[in-house]
């Protein structure tokens, strides 16, 4: 009888241990399935920072267009080949009334200009599916040939109005 008694418990104990194996079973399914689901929840949330960094960046070069546009509006009317010339020599004896003004503004279109340049670097082709390529490629021509007095202000800010009419932020 003895022996029965222990076997008996013996078959108690087994089971009690199959049952904690059970349950030890199931909280590990759970667990898998909890860090499955972090893990979704983690790449849904990478996707989303992704695009607002790129929106963030098309943004900042939509927003150093406007800075450069107000930049060009600032120089003066009158710029022309001869005051880029004493501008960029920057001697002094030569310098005309108000080519002080334009040596300043020049300065500010240069960082302007520096701005829009780091913008566009940063946005690493994402403007491919829209005509921004061939057209920043125009205004930066435009741009140097705008430094030396060869082109009207005008000019360059009809291709900055362009610019800023092409919808590319919430693509």
């Amino acid at each position: 009888m003895i022996t029965d008694y222990i076997a008996h418990e013996t078959l108690l104990a087994t089971r009690l241990s199959a049952d904690w194996v059970k349950y030890g079973a199931i909280a590990t399914g759970i667990a898998a399935g909890s860090s499955l689901l972090t893990l979704f929840y983690a790449a849904s949330a990478l996707n989303t920072w992704k695009k607002q960094e790129k929106t963030k960046i098309r943004s900042e070069f939509k927003r150093s267009l406007l800075a450069l546009d107000y930049a060009v509006h600032m120089m003066p009317d009158e710029w022309d080949f001869l005051m880029a010339q004493r501008v960029r020599m920057g001697d002094r004896a030569y310098m005309i009334s108000g080519d002080n003004e334009a040596e300043t503004a020049l300065i500010e279109l240069k960082k302007c200009w520096h701005n829009s340049i780091s913008a566009w670097v940063m946005c690493e082709g994402q403007l491919k599916k829209t005509n921004l390529t061939k057209q920043w490629n125009e205004l930066s021509d435009l741009y140097v040939d705008f430094l030396k007095g060869k082109v009207k202000k005008l000019t360059i800010l009809e291709k900055l109005t362009e610019m800023h009419s092409v919808e590319f932020i919430f693509d």
